[in-house]
């Protein structure tokens, strides 16, 4: 770990909660840790007023190898397609210069209170294409 300070990067080490028998991290939590890297990355958005609610649609895991108790690892969240009401999301996680796993998440938007999709805002997407890949 660098020290790298951007808002589409979250470093962290392994703990030890997220270790399975193996020796290895548990596979729900590369997503619990791409989440917050997401959700670290999602304070930056701008405001909008009546901004609508978002929902996992999707998410995926390819797996290159196990990360360990206190290995540091790097999670970094670009946005690999940006549709009419969602939003795919690449997190690439690295450990030691080696890609250990990629995580695609896919959200969508939509009212609150039907929770039927809606246009995404204009000012959220031109944001989000700020970190498309």
């Amino acid at each position: 770990m660098d020290g790298t300070q951007r808002e589409n990067v979250t470093e962290i080490r392994i703990p030890f909660r997220d270790i399975d028998m193996h020796g290895h991290m548990h596979n729900a939590a590369y997503y619990a840790h791409a989440e917050a890297a997401l959700s670290n990355l999602w304070r930056h958005r701008p405001t909008v007023r009546n901004e609508p609610a978002y929902l996992v649609r999707r998410s995926a895991c390819v797996f290159h190898r196990g990360l360990r108790y206190d290995e540091p690892a790097r999670f970094t969240v670009n946005v690999s397609k940006i549709g009419g009401s969602s939003v795919s999301f690449a997190v690439r996680v690295e450990a030691g210069g080696q890609l250990v796993a990629e995580v695609e998440i896919v959200w969508v938007a939509v009212d609150s209170a039907r929770h039927a999709p809606v246009p995404l805002p204009v000012a959220t997407r031109e944001w989000l294409t700020t970190y498309l890949a």
